[in-house]
């Protein structure tokens, strides 16, 4: 992989990987999995506030009745998802 930067930039990433103990390849990929990370768990993670639990456990202890459009959507043929 090749990336361009300038060169205040590679120097200031170099010197945080020294300082970190890596080489310079070493702290980059180390970073970019870091963030990749914490991007899929944001992204895939619901955060609820303590009101929303108590209306998700509300909602889940007694679900409302259907309406007219979710009975509709329900009886649509089901759409084939790539995997399945």
């Amino acid at each position: 992989m090749e990336l361009k930067t300038t060169r205040e930039t590679k120097e200031l990433l170099s010197k945080a990987a020294i300082l970190d103990g890596m080489d310079l390849s070493a702290f980059m990929l180390a970073s970019a999995i870091e963030k990749a990370r914490t991007i899929l768990r944001d992204h895939t993670a619901i955060t609820l506030s303590a009101e929303g639990q108590r209306q998700l456990v509300k909602l889940l202890q007694a679900p409302p009745e259907p309406t007219e459009a979710m009975i509709a959507l329900r009886s649509q043929p089901r759409v084939k998802v790539r995997g399945e």
